[in-house]
């Protein structure tokens, strides 16, 4: 079982190496050993799975074990986002939901996730609690029908209460005059189809690419980053198109590209969003952004006097902030978003149509927002480079790189260093270098963000050296 280790939001394998139906089953075991020690256990959980190849079948080899530990079950009937998991779990007061998927991960990973009762990720404390259940006890298992009998299984449509409360968070007003012309990527995954359902009450035009059912994702991780949206961009510059919005496998991460076809990257897309919060929505509190992210809404909340705090990555981390804190919103680099007054979770389809609304509200196109948003908080180049790398102990890792820092990065001298989540090297002015190793794959991330592309460029092949250059 040394294999099974949960990271930063839930558990992922490869299918058919570790993913298999003999590992799935033993960590949903644990799973109810964790939930039968639980208030509410007999209101049961919440089972969901996305598009991913055999990911309906996983979910249902969970559902079963967890119904015969006696456990209600409620499996959706259909792939869904998410974050639709985690808005059932909150609506209907469970004490806890599981969710199939490897989310933005290549074709050949699954994984599941695990949902607290408070509708978010699961806590560092919840997760290592079930992994300590891990091979504890026998599995117990009950096939869907006798659960049906048993009254201990059923099936809903859980989608039209989800998408009840992505459209409550929107502003009709506004959206109901909107006559954008989108194109929505939603990466064969299971966003297909609810950017136009969403918007059916607006005057908008949503011309949707990649949208069908491929286990393997077209060739293509479904993670909405810069070298994965090509065609997105090339679509928008075709059709003259307001506006370019991708979602990944599980449709909780945004990918976003301007009217001119230029992708957008986190760092802008999270200042963005905070900004259009703040100045027209007229929200109030604290933000959290993971360590990933950059200067922009450190400035931004300067200039509001917004309390910022600066968490590991992980989404699970923002949302213990938002329901111990007074966090409003916060976000993470990769693409991950979250409104407290929505949800405690990621959610890639409000985003999105967030930015619809902005956009019509403002009356101008996205480049120039863009563009005035830099003009009075800076510039931003960001770049992120990943490379294989198993066997890798983090702590160890950032121990060796802080016994030998550098006096600077990309010809500006080093200001602080910071070990929240690897080791971010900040500079005098404000550009910053960040190394790290993947909690989800065999992977060290090398990131770095600077006001200008050269300096961006400099400061990214120095990291990737020092981080290659690591013996660990």
């Amino acid at each position: 079982m040394e294999k099974i280790k949960f990271g930063t939001d839930g558990w992922r394998g490869v299918i058919a190496d570790d993913f298999t139906f003999a590992n799935v089953v033993k960590v949903a075991q644990a799973i109810a050993d964790y939930y039968k020690t639980q208030p509410d256990r007999e209101k049961g959980l919440v089972v969901g799975y996305d598009t991913r190849f055999l990911s309906f079948k996983f979910a249902r080899a969970i559902a079963e074990v967890l119904i015969g530990n006696n456990l209600p079950v409620l499996l959706s009937q259909s792939d869904v986002p998410t974050q639709c998991i985690s808005f059932t779990v909150k609506e209907e007061k469970l004490p806890g939901g599981v969710m199939i998927t490897a989310s933005h991960n290549p074709p050949e990973f699954n994984g599941i996730k695990i949902k607290g009762n408070f509708g978010g990720s699961a806590t560092p404390k919840i997760t290592n609690q079930i992994e300590s259940f891990l091979n504890k006890s026998e599995i117990k298992k009950i096939n869907w029908e006798k659960g049906i009998r048993r009254g201990l299984a059923r099936k809903e449509d859980l989608l039209p209460p989800y998408l009840d409360k992505v459209k409550a968070f929107l502003d009709w007003d506004i959206l109901a005059t909107a006559q954008l012309k989108i194109i929505y990527d939603p990466m064969f995954g299971v966003g297909y189809g609810l950017i136009k359902r969403l918007l059916r009450e607006s005057k908008c035009q949503v011309i949707t690419i990649h949208p069908k059912y491929n286990p393997g994702f077209g060739g293509i991780n479904p993670e909405p980053i810069e070298e994965n949206l090509k065609d997105l961009k090339e679509k928008v510059l075709c059709e003259g198109a307001d506006l370019g919005i991708a979602t990944d496998g599980d449709a909780d991460r945004l990918g976003l590209v301007d009217d001119k076809g230029r992708y957008l990257t986190p760092h802008q897309v999270f200042s963005l969003l905070l900004l259009y919060l703040v100045e027209e929505r007229k929200m109030e509190g604290g933000v959290a952004k993971a360590v990933s992210l950059g200067y922009q809404p450190e400035r931004i909340a300067r200039k509001y006097r917004l309390p910022l705090d600066q968490t590991p990555v992980g989404f699970k981390y923002i949302c213990d902030k938002m329901l111990t804190g007074k966090v409003f919103f916060g976000g993470e680099e990769s693409g991950g978003y979250g409104y407290k007054e929505h949800l405690p979770e990621r959610d890639g389809l409000l985003s999105s149509l967030l930015f619809v609304e902005m956009v019509t509200k403002k009356g101008k196109p996205l480049s120039y927002i863009l563009n005035e948003m830099e003009r009075k908080f800076g510039k931003s180049f960001f770049k992120r480079v990943d490379f294989q790398r198993r066997g890798i102990e983090k702590e160890e890792m950032v121990e060796k790189l802080s016994s030998s820092l550098p006096s600077s990065l990309g010809g500006v001298p080093l200001r602080e260093v910071i070990t929240i989540d690897g080791l971010k090297y900040i500079m005098e002015d404000e550009s910053w270098l960040l190394i790290r190793p993947s909690g989800t794959e065999p992977k060290v991330r090398v990131y770095a963000e600077a006001p200008k592309k050269n300096q961006l460029d400099r400061i990214i092949q120095e990291g990737v050296r020092m981080a290659q250059s690591v013996d660990v």
